[in-house]
């Protein structure tokens, strides 16, 4: 198979078969001009070094500047809302530190009419208005805000945690909001897991010391002979260990120990020792797990709780993957000690799926996936596990492409990842961590407009490296945090491990 091809990360559990390729329709669809992908001027990435706060905010770990707000779906109860009143009071406490409330806009509460409702946006350009309605979130009630440098003060703080399912607070939203703003999200089927993960997030963030350790597990699978997973192992997962011309291996300057598991040894056992921390030096505060995730047809009894999960190296690229070779949510053991780590899920729906397949959307036939979009259960678990959970996870949504640390041209292409983990590495809040596979968006958006421009000037344009381009830009829109966004490792409080 040639690597030019965007090769998807997912296997199919009845067949074995991977996840197929963007097909012909759907890439020839790409090429036509589409009211929903168009960018707004505001969005000029070339201009900006990063898609976040304006300059008065001077640290992005410190809640008094960037202010924090929860916003509540329409079905959130009081069981909700009660089971995360800890962290609420708690990020309040961190708004407010010295108890004076200099702006009361810093600390936001959405919910009500205040909250999302049906068919409002999030994008940039000028604000819809449908029926003498305001149908942007960001500018309705007065609150009159441009999709832009965030100013805090103005009334949407910073870092904005959504309680809600993706059926009822679309990705979409989501991913716009995040243009410019930090966005989480945060959904249990049960409302006392919301009570685990609010107290889990106190508890790490108040207690004397923290059980992490100063390193990062990196897991990939080979497969056997897979193709994709062959592409990510020697373009992404290896990569990440070596020095560059001029760069160190991630984490390096952080004081950060990288514990590679490649190939072989990247097995359903070794994974649970990750989680149980029976890895040297102990469980590790970060994460990365590169795979193929597993994939259910719609209707599927097994999808909601075993989609996107972790397909291990025991499946070696033949037949259907037997259920002893991927890692579920439900084989994470009652003595996981996964408290305080932040797992990054790289691979098919490791964070959740839409209704309808995204990259067969402006087709005329676009896949159904699943009965209603959803979140994975694999990151709900490692959050609200019992004996602690973790801080946040990063996922992705949809099909993950090797368009994310790949280019067929110019090879692997990983830097957007080393920045982001680095930060993560160095104490940054996960939501402002991530800023730069927004950047990664918004560059690659901004180029579509242009070719779209050309396009429609009649000048010359290549419609395959355009579809391209659109492919990997909704790629690099589809990632989302999963938990708080404001959660960021206590590395001050994690000693350097010695040789």
């Amino acid at each position: 198979m040639p690597t030019e091809i965007p090769l998807a990360m997912g296997v199919h559990a009845d067949s074995g078969e991977r996840l197929a390729g963007i097909d012909e329709e759907a890439l020839e669809s790409f090429s036509g001009q589409s009211a929903e992908m168009q960018v707004s001027d505001e969005v000029d990435a070339k201009s900006k070094s990063h898609l976040g706060t304006d300059d008065d905010v001077e640290d992005h770990t410190k809640l008094d500047q960037t202010g924090w707000a929860i916003i509540f779906g329409a079905s959130i109860g009081d069981d909700v809302k009660k089971q995360l009143e800890p962290l609420i009071e708690h990020r309040r406490r961190q708004v407010y530190p010295r108890r004076q409330v200099g702006n009361d806009r810093l600390f936001q509460i959405f919910s009500g009419a205040d909250s999302y409702q049906v068919g409002e946006g999030a994008e940039p350009g000028e604000p819809v208005v449908w029926e003498n309605e305001v149908k942007h979130w960001l500018a309705k009630n007065g609150k009159n805000i441009a999709m832009n440098e965030v100013d805090p003060k103005k009334g949407v703080p910073y870092y904005v945690m959504i309680v809600a399912s993706p059926d009822e607070i679309p990705f979409e939203f989501q991913y716009w909001l995040d243009l410019y703003w930090a966005v989480g999200r945060l959904w249990f089927p049960a409302a006392d897991e919301y009570g685990i993960y609010a107290r889990s997030v106190v508890d790490y963030e108040t207690a004397s010391s923290v059980a992490t350790s100063r390193q990062m597990a990196i897991f990939a699978p080979r497969n056997g002979e897979d193709h994709a997973m062959g592409l990510f192992t020697d373009n992404m997962a290896r990569p990440m260990m070596a020095p560059t011309e001029t760069k160190p291996p991630f984490g390096s300057v952080q004081n950060f120990r990288l514990r590679p598991f490649l190939g072989d040894p990247a097995t359903t056992e070794t994974l649970e020792d990750i989680w149980r921390g029976k890895v040297k030096d102990g469980p590790p505060a970060v994460v990365f797990t590169g795979s193929h995730g597993m994939v259910f047809f719609a209707g599927d009894e097994r999808q909601a709780a075993q989609q996107g999960a972790i397909v291990c190296n025991e499946w070696r690229g033949k037949d259907p993957p037997k259920r002893s070779h991927y890692y579920a949510a439900e084989d994470l053991p009652s003595d996981a000690r996964v408290h305080g780590m932040i797992p990054f899920v790289f691979n098919c729906f490791g964070a959740g799926w839409p209704r309808n397949d995204t990259f067969g959307r402006t087709s005329k036939r676009p896949a159904k996936l699943a009965e209603g979009p959803m979140l994975a259960r694999l990151p709900q678990a490692l959050l609200s596990h019992k004996g602690g959970g973790a801080l946040a996870v990063l996922g992705h949504v949809d099909r993950a492409w090797s368009y994310s640390y790949r280019s067929s041209k110019l090879g692997p292409q990983i830097e957007g990842f080393r920045t982001l983990m680095n930060r993560l590495m160095a104490g940054e809040c996960i939501g402002h961590a991530t800023d730069k596979l927004n950047q990664r968006w918004s560059v690659l958006s901004a180029g579509i407009a242009e070719d779209l421009q050309r396009k429609d000037n009649g000048l010359p344009v290549d419609l395959d490296a355009l579809k391209s381009k659109w492919v990997a830009r909704d790629d690099a829109r589809n990632y989302i945090v999963f938990g708080d966004p404001a959660v960021r490792l206590r590395v001050a409080d994690m000693p350097v491990l010695s040789e």
